[in-house]
């Protein structure tokens, strides 16, 4: 398969929507969609399943997908080895996309005025299992409060984000309004792999049985994810960081059961402690929180992650 078409596979699988990806590879919609289509007749294996309003990866699509962005990921960093000295101040930091634009980004101009010599490229890992393999030397991840990372991998608890579901306004009203968690059985339960667990806590939490039976959806990008809830299509199961949509309106808390036990944490590869990027960035993001919780007067977490808490 060609390049042209490998990459615009990932970008279309790291988004789930060809328009998107169009945009970041400067390429028209229907290009994309032509690109995906040549690959899938390549490989001879459909890797989307596409529906009125979105796509979903096959699981050949999910298979490929980590394989592509690794050979990527090398190709970057054997023309970054060729780069002078002076460009050699750059940190790969992993991050999901919900986090980045919903607190990272806001924050990312005070880091700069205080590190001007510093080059960020975030990317977008699932899970921590990326530090392991060395795609990005420090991330930030969503895990239950007590979280104990890999042998080698150091962490310290961010801060701790409780959870409930959220919808559009439109979808809480009459006759399907959700006032009890029971009610949640009218709706579809929007799902993506960092809450997996977290909404069948939940739904524990609320004495809510036979979950198999409450129809799904799974979203694998959590920017889409939050969008899907906006657009009324689901419920989702969202932490604070959608304070912003909540205040607008695009996004209503049904309940009052908010579930604890859960937190972003920053983690990094132990070894790499004595990398100055990595050092500075770690120090500026925990520091960034404090001054953050000490503003709204928010209780700061530990240093260290604490003994998981019992979610009910």
């Amino acid at each position: 398969p060609s390049l042209a078409a490998l990459r615009a596979f990932e970008a279309a699988a790291r988004n789930l929507n060809f328009t998107k990806a169009g945009e970041e590879i400067f390429a028209t919609q229907s290009a994309v969609s032509y690109q995906i289509r040549i690959l899938e007749e390549a490989l001879g294996v459909p890797l989307f399943t596409r529906a009125r309003r979105a796509v979903v990866l096959t699981p050949e699509g999910k298979k490929l997908l980590p394989a592509i962005q690794r050979g990527f990921h090398e190709i970057e960093a054997g023309i970054a080895s060729l780069q002078p000295a002076r460009m050699k101040r750059s940190l790969n930091v992993g991050l999901s996309t919900y986090f980045a634009a919903h607190w990272l980004s806001r924050r990312l101009a005070r880091f700069f005025r205080e590190n001007p010599d510093m080059q960020l490229r975030l990317q977008h890992p699932e899970t921590s299992e990326h530090l392991d393999r060395g795609d990005i030397d420090i991330g930030i991840f969503w895990k239950p409060v007590g979280w104990k990372p890999s042998s080698g991998v150091n962490a310290a608890l961010l801060f701790e984000a409780p959870v409930t579901p959220v919808c559009s306004p439109s979808l809480n009203r009459p006759p399907h309004a959700l006032r009890v968690p029971k009610d949640l059985r009218k709706h579809v339960l929007l799902r993506d792999e960092v809450t997996e667990n977290a909404w069948n806590d939940w739904l524990a939490l609320a004495q809510i049985e036979h979950i198999e039976q409450i129809p799904e959806m799974s979203i694998n990008d959590p920017n889409v994810y939050i969008q899907a809830a906006i657009d009324g299509q689901g419920v989702a199961l969202a932490d604070n960081l959608v304070s912003d949509e909540i205040r607008l309106k695009r996004l209503v808390r049904p309940f009052d059961l908010e579930m604890p036990g859960y937190g972003y944490f920053v983690a990094w590869k132990r070894d790499a402690q004595k990398h100055e990027p990595v050092r500075r960035f770690k120090e500026w993001i925990l520091n960034e929180e404090r001054t953050s919780a000490k503003s709204v007067g928010r209780q700061q977490p530990t240093a260290t992650a604490p003994e998981r808490r019992q979610s009910c």
